[in-house]
């Protein structure tokens, strides 16, 4: 079963990976079907195999025989052992598709902020809707839609409060996705997360200033402490 998942998760990294691409580009990530970005050779049903077709093709394209980036097979592997990380802590029970639901959000939206430094509205009213659905049914620990809603106005505002405070350190975007995490996960949990994520922001920009790598004026991308915070979150439950 734990395979299983893992094959369903590397599928669903290969969607997502589409979605990081063409999303802040306003491409439709449906069709066309994916293409080499360097000869826009439509890709080959047997050449888009997740993880395997990399290492098939030696990472570079079939047809003009340029490099494919490592981040492809990468971003496959993380979300499949996601999907396996959450099947062995939850089992088959409904927090699991929460979980892998809300961690596909933030995975897609993790390397489109390193990337394009953004956080795009689409993605964070699909988390809203989510929550909305899954407030409804109660298919998380049992929140319901209104633990929802204040959960939503509780990572807004605090994600606000810091961005006052910080000078506006913390982008809109941030704030945005905050308050729809928290509709998803209840006014509890999402505190928890924000403190997670700035700890683990904390230490990576310690890291870094002493290492010489960054300073204090460059832009940081916060959604993937988030993301990470997350995943913490629901391994120490």
């Amino acid at each position: 079963m734990a395979c299983c998942f893992f094959i369903y998760g590397a599928i669903f990294g290969s969607f997502i990976n589409v979605c990081i691409y063409r999303i802040p580009a306003g491409k439709s990530i449906v069709t066309p079907p994916s293409a080499c970005p360097k000869c826009n050779t439509f890709i080959k049903w047997y050449d888009n195999i997740p993880i395997l077709s990399f290492f098939i093709l030696a990472g570079r394209c079939r047809k003009c025989g340029k490099k494919i980036s490592i981040r492809y097979p990468l971003i496959e592997l993380l979300t499949g052992l996601l999907f396996i990380i959450f099947f062995l802590k939850f089992g088959l029970e409904k927090s699991c598709f929460f979980y892998i639901i809300i961690a596909g959000y933030l995975t897609a939206l993790t390397f489109i902020d390193i990337d394009k430094k953004t956080v795009p509205d689409g993605i964070v009213l699909l988390m809203i809707i989510t929550g909305f659905g899954t407030g409804i049914f109660e298919f998380h620990q049992g929140i319901n839609i209104f633990d929802g809603i204040i959960g939503l106005c509780a990572g807004g505002f605090a994600a606000l409060c810091f961005n006052y405070f910080s000078n506006g350190k913390m982008g809109e975007g941030d704030v945005k996705l905050l308050a729809a995490l928290g509709f998803c996960t209840g006014t509890r949990e999402i505190f928890y997360v924000i403190f997670y994520a700035f700890i683990l922001g904390g230490a990576a920009a310690a890291i870094l200033l002493a290492a010489g790598k960054s300073s204090r004026k460059d832009p940081v991308a916060f959604v993937p402490f988030i993301a990470a915070a997350f995943v913490l979150r629901a391994l120490i439950l």
